[in-house]
């Protein structure tokens, strides 16, 4: 029951002692049908997407006539990196957790590495020794994200108990809680976060909404409101970029991509993507486009100066031109059929269901790292739309990946409670 239906069926409201049965009734005459409303109101919002994507499919189709060429028409006289020519080995295996590893995060100075997992903890590791540096006990094991702060003093966790925890890193004490702020603003779990600055924190949430949080004043600052279902991810336009720390992006189960800054709280630019849900996105590392991964299994680049898609990075797509390329799949020359690992996995039906979980660009931004349902993590060739290299090695679902800043090395974390750095051969 509503705190209006509650306030009118005691009969009291700005009438205190008038309970009797006639005042009840008549202000029960008064409470609306608030099913019907509900009704109403769910109706509306049904309609009110359909409209929305009919105007942005008509906007695309005139984008698309005005769009010469796309990302891969552009760069054909760049010559194409060689298949499996990315030289990237794992060099530190870092083994702590008791379960899923949820989310990574490196500093800003690619010292350190932060990882959260279901076991109820968050650890922080030297990423040139690999060894513990911190362990943060969570008040809450079912953490989704986490992320640490530019002077590496604060971290933050997050997940499906509807709140942020900030948390203070000490030096002296290597198992700690020191609890700075809990933000409890959201009424939906929050799926993903990031510091903007030591001072501010962003948070995507279920509840479909974002919000800016200030920490020192534990108290939120702004709301971000025009998803129109769950809001699964959010990324941080990069400290080198033209808007430095001020705008970032969200997505969510509506399909669609919002900018925004957070300064003034509105929408900067949109971005209708699919019907699928999109469950990860990533700027480049200068801010100037964006990448996001849906579960139908597309990554799709877009570019914030011409406003609209310049690519996109598909595995069916990918072999299916690989096999037309070099003949009839499953079989060889003769037309013998072959019994290649690569063709059992490599079947439609199968690449048809590798959602994109986790995504992340090399320090060049040439590469393109993204990781899948049961898949694992791939390397792509940003301005080819070729796969050039995977990184293998993880027993079970690769749930993150993350270039460290200095792009001098790659972190990966799975579902198998394991993290590995991977880092070039010749370094």
């Amino acid at each position: 029951m509503s705190r209006y239906q509650s306030r009118y069926l005691t009969g009291i409201d700005g009438n205190e002692g008038r309970s009797n049965e006639r005042y009840v009734e008549q202000q029960r005459l008064e409470i609306p049908d608030y099913q019907e409303r509900e009704d109403e109101l769910q109706s509306q919002l049904v309609n009110a997407r359909q409209e929305s994507k009919q105007l942005y499919s008509q906007i695309n189709k005139v984008k698309g006539k005005i769009q010469d060429a796309g990302l891969v028409e552009m760069s054909k006289n760049i010559p194409s990196l060689k298949r499996n020519s990315i030289n990237l080995k794992p060099v530190l295996a870092l083994r702590g957790h008791n379960n899923k590893i949820s989310d990574v995060r490196w500093s800003r100075d690619s010292r350190r590495i932060l990882s959260a997992s279901q076991d109820g903890f968050m650890l922080i590791w030297d990423s040139w020794s690999g060894l513990k540096l911190n362990a943060i006990p969570l008040d809450s094991q079912w953490v989704l994200s986490c992320d640490i702060s530019p002077s590496g003093s604060l971290v933050a966790s997050a997940g499906l108990n509807n709140s942020c925890t900030i948390y203070r890193v000490s030096k002296e004490n290597r198992v700690q809680q020191n609890v700075v702020s809990i933000f409890k603003g959201h009424t939906g779990y929050v799926s993903d976060l990031g510091f903007t600055d030591n001072s501010h924190v962003v948070t995507a949430s279920g509840d479909m909404t974002c919000a800016y949080w200030d920490i020192p004043r534990a108290k939120r600052i702004r709301e971000y409101a025009e998803h129109l279902g769950d809001v699964l991810a959010l990324s941080l336009s990069p400290p080198g970029s033209q808007n430095g720390m001020n705008v970032f992006a969200s997505c969510g189960s509506d399909g669609y991509i919002y900018l925004w800054d957070v300064r003034s709280g509105g929408v900067a630019q949109t971005f209708f993507v699919s019907d699928s849900d999109i469950n990860t996105l990533q700027f480049c590392r200068y801010g100037n486009a964006l990448a996001s991964g849906s579960d139908d299994g597309v990554i799709r680049l877009f570019d914030l100066r011409c406003d609209c898609k310049i690519a996109s990075y598909s595995l069916a797509d990918t072999v299916h031109r690989t096999q037309s390329e070099q003949g009839s799949p499953g079989t060889d020359e003769k037309g013998n059929r072959t019994h290649s690992r690569a063709n059992s996995l490599l079947s439609a039906s199968y690449l048809d269901n590798q959602g994109v979980v986790s995504l992340d660009f090399s320090g060049s931004g040439r590469l393109l790292y993204s990781c899948y349902t049961d898949f694992g993590c791939v390397v792509w060739d940003v301005l080819k739309s070729e796969i050039v290299g995977k990184l293998e090695g993880h027993t079970s679902r690769v749930s993150r990946v993350r270039a460290s800043p200095d792009g001098l090395a790659v972190c990966t974390g799975s579902w198998d409670s394991t993290m590995k750095v991977w880092t070039s051969t010749y370094l």
